[in-house]
């Protein structure tokens, strides 16, 4: 066996002096053709258990006694620091494809002892090396060989964690010659040892302290050595993973044989990896516990209820909060099915199903809807969230879960209901107002008839037995009017003594049928003083036809034009409107169209002027433009008879254009002794696209900065004309003027689209205001807006404050601003400079 293992050594040898190629082939004793690296296996294994193949940078195979000794990660850079006559022999080798051999060599950090060694080319750049471990070596790697066995057994013994953490610190201890194996990590006051071992008996009962300098000691990178004070030297192995470069902890080991350096770094890597993966799972688990009860304290402090679902729609979790509004006992709630608890219905009525809330992964929103509660009975209107954490059957055990927030926003709701009611309908008399009308009859989808009438000597009964007495009739008209229309007519108080009612589908001489049936009603009825003094009244009523998308405006127009006929007539009649240039050229409306023409033609729009007081320090803050007309007699026209027809005949933006010029150039008499101007803006007028930037430009040719001037436009018109309305005040609004919603509570929109119109004052509508103190539904009405502007950051003012009472009341419940007769009566401005400028 001898010989023929000689035979093989020294064939290898004569095919390499003989220029051959022993990477591609070498021969037995048995003259058979094999590959080098499977000859270094098979037939020099007894020879050369210890062979490795080396490329330029790497080790790229080798034998199992190879890696046994250096382990799986072997790399060239740790082999050859501590044998320089082999790494000139590979060099030589790999330049000259020679063979060589060396009688010893010691590789590695632990020395390892190599003896016989040959070093033969091989395919390319790669490089053999063969050879015989010393005794030691082998010594060395049976005594690794038992560490990996007690190692295991350690790891796999049923004890507990902590227990089996020191075993194994224990085991490095005896196996490493070491006195100190501690788990070290740092702590805001520097460090301190979590886990111990060592050879002193009772050193180590549980957490030690460690005496060891730390402060020299690295937590970074890899395995490392570092030199002590006393001359040893300390093994400190990070115990972070592999994506946390930098770590808390470290095992330490001291001190550490250097001549054993490779074995005990690899013992000391087997240990820390680990202890390293155990620890971090706490590290995890502790987190996860922490987070979890952060979140039981959160959902317990919560007002609103929170329930956590699961696929079979238990509840899992839930709070206080949660069993206050379902009206249950906390411990009945976990458990219950959540479909017996709430159920939620749709607008028509309908059980929504849960599983339809939210989607997987997605969080959606619960507007206030009806939800019946059983455990408390009732129904209560709901708001909140819902959101579903994942798929169900995933494998996350949270994948499924429903959680829902929820408030009972009934209250609110209710409120906003009744202030909805009250901005769309008419307090005296309870017909619809003329923002409820229009939003009825917005847009017009069908064709019917409608009726203007106007009551003939009302004015009478008002100022003879005042307003008391004219509100009394005013009632008595709403309920005649009642009395003689259809379930589907849409009737309306538009203005003092003015009504509207719609007819929807109804012929022409059915109306008449009506009117006149209201008519004589009307005439029949007699209001009775204390005096016992008997008053009469008698109405004027005009109809006219309108049909699918007309608008109405003019078909109001038309009717209104009809009834002033009526009046012309004699009154107390009913005329039907006829549609002919002949009556259209009669009609009040169209003489009212050309007087304001003139008007503007000859400048006889006046500017007046009413003070904004701050109800806080009670000082005039600004001034709301008011505008006066005078006809052709000198007349003083105010601006509730000229506005109508001139918003009915396209004339309004006109008028508009008008007076913002004459505000510009006039502007520091207008402004004398305030800090900002109000100026009212019609509704009708946002239809003009280039508006927003002609005033812009108006206001910067005089040299008025748009934070001087607030733009006031009507609530009525943002429900009218939405979205034309909604780009004017944007615009304006960027352009840095000041946005002001008027007559705020006269419609819908106050509470329904409050949060999406860019103003930044809202004035509270006059008819509210008036006598709010002795009126305890005009309070809430006005108590809801203050909240709702408030809760946007929206300066309030309140207009028609025409008594001491009045104002003590508003400036209590958080009103800021303040304007009526009580405060400054309008005044003319007397008009002295002039901005000597050309406006387009």
């Amino acid at each position: 066996m001898t010989r023929g293992r000689s035979l093989v050594r020294h064939f290898i040898f004569d095919t390499l002096a003989s220029g051959g190629c022993v990477a591609e082939c070498v021969c037995s004793t048995s003259e058979q053709v094999v590959p080098l690296k499977e000859a270094l296996a098979r037939d020099t294994a007894y020879l050369h258990p210890y062979w490795c193949e080396l490329s330029q940078d790497e080790v790229i195979d080798g034998s199992d006694e190879f890696f046994r000794i250096h382990g799986a990660s072997a790399g060239i850079n740790a082999l050859w620091p501590h044998a320089p006559a082999l790494r000139l022999a590979i060099d030589t080798v790999r330049r000259e494809r020679r063979p060589s051999q060396l009688a010893h060599a010691a590789v590695a950090h632990d020395h390892t002892r190599v003896s016989r060694v040959l070093v033969l080319p091989g395919t390319a750049q790669s490089v053999f090396i063969a050879g015989v471990p010393a005794a030691q070596t082998r010594s060395r790697d049976r005594a690794l060989s038992r560490w990996r066995s007690d190692f295991a057994d350690v790891v796999s013994a049923p004890r507990p964690q902590q227990q089996r953490i020191g075993d194994c610190l224990a085991l490095l201890v005896a196996h490493s010659g070491a006195s100190h194996a501690s788990i070290v990590e740092c702590v805001s006051t520097g460090y301190r040892s979590v886990h111990c071992a060592c050879t002193t008996v009772g050193c180590c009962d549980g957490i030690a302290p460690i005496t060891l300098p730390l402060e020299r000691l690295s937590f970074a990178g890899e395995t490392s050595v570092t030199s002590l004070a006393d001359g040893t030297q300390a093994l400190v192995h990070p115990l972070g993973g592999p994506n946390e470069p930098l770590c808390a902890r470290a095992l330490v080991l001291h001190p550490l044989d250097v001549s054993r350096r490779a074995a005990i770094e690899r013992m000391a890597g087997m240990v820390g990896n680990w202890i390293g993966n155990i620890l971090r799972a706490a590290d995890a688990m502790r987190a996860a516990q922490q987070r979890d009860r952060l979140y039981a304290e959160v959902v317990r402090a919560m007002s609103d209820a929170v329930l956590v679902i699961d696929d079979d729609f238990r509840v899992r979790q839930s709070n206080a909060a949660a069993a206050n509004l379902l009206g249950a006992r906390p411990e009945t709630i976990t458990g219950a099915d959540v479909r017996d608890l709430i159920q939620v219905s749709a607008n028509d009525g309908e059980i929504v199903a849960w599983a339809s809330l939210a989607r997987p992964g997605d969080t959606s929103r619960i507007e206030p809807i009806a939800c019946a509660l059983p455990h408390r009975g009732g129904v209560a209107m709901i708001k909140g969230s819902c959101a579903r954490l994942g798929e169900a059957g995933d494998s996350d055990a949270s994948a499924g879960t429903l959680v829902l927030v929820l408030r009972d926003v009934s209250h609110e709701v209710e409120t906003m209901r009744r202030a909805e009611w009250a901005a769309t309908h008419d307090a005296l008399t309870g017909l619809h107002n003329r923002v409820g009308f229009e939003r009825r009859m917005s847009p017009v989808d069908t064709s019917g008839q409608l009726i203007c009438l106007d009551l003939d000597r009302f004015k009478v009964i008002n100022d003879s037995c005042g307003h008391a007495a004219g509100d009394q009739v005013l009632r008595a008209i709403a309920t005649i009017i009642r009395r003689h229309i259809r379930r589907l007519d849409v009737p309306a108080r538009i203005g003092g003594d003015e009504f509207f009612v719609a007819l929807p589908q109804c012929p022409e001489d059915v109306a008449l049928n009506i009117a006149e049936a209201i008519r004589s009603d009307v005439e029949q009825y007699a209001y009775y003083d204390e005096r016992g003094e008997t008053y009469r009244v008698s109405c004027s009523m005009g109809i006219c036809a309108y049909h699918d998308h007309d608008s109405l405006q003019r078909a109001r127009a038309d009717a209104d034009a009809a009834m002033y006929s009526a009046k012309r007539s004699g009154k107390n009649r009913v005329v039907a409107f006829e549609r002919s240039p002949q009556a259209m050229a009669r009609s009040s409306d169209v003489h009212w169209a050309h007087r304001i023409e003139r008007a503007i033609d000859e400048d006889r729009i006046e500017l007046w002027r009413q003070p904004i007081f701050d109800l806080q320090d009670n000082r005039a803050k600004g001034y709301e433009v008011l505008v006066r007309m005078r006809d052709d007699n000198g007349a003083l026209v105010l601006p509730s008879e000229f506005i109508p027809p001139a918003e009915r005949f396209d004339l309004i933006g006109a008028l508009d254009r008008h007076i913002v010029s004459r505000i510009a150039r006039h502007f520091s008499d207008v402004l004398n002794g305030g800090r900002y101007v109000s100026i009212n803006l019609s509704g009708r007028s946002a239809a003009d696209l280039g508006l927003a930037a002609w005033i812009t430009n108006c206001f910067e040719q005089a040299d008025v900065h748009p934070h001087q001037i607030c733009i006031e436009l009507t609530e009525t018109a943002t429900a009218v004309d939405p979205t034309d309305v909604l780009t004017l005040m944007q615009t304006l609004r960027r352009a840095g003027f000041c946005i002001a919603l008027d007559d705020l509570g006269s419609g819908v929109a106050s509470f329904a689209t409050l949060r999406d119109l860019p103003v930044d004052i809202v004035k509270l509508d006059g008819g509210y205001v008036r006598g709010v103190a002795q009126d305890k539904r005009a309070q809430e009405i006005v108590q809801a807006v203050v909240q709702v502007a408030r809760s946007h950051g929206i300066e309030t003012v309140a207009e028609w404050i025409e008594d001491e009472a009045t104002l003590s009341w508003v400036s209590q419940v958080g009103i800021t601003r303040g304007q009526g007769f009580y405060l400054g009566v309008p005044e003319p401005i007397i008009l002295e400079t002039t901005v000597d400028r050309l406006y387009p």
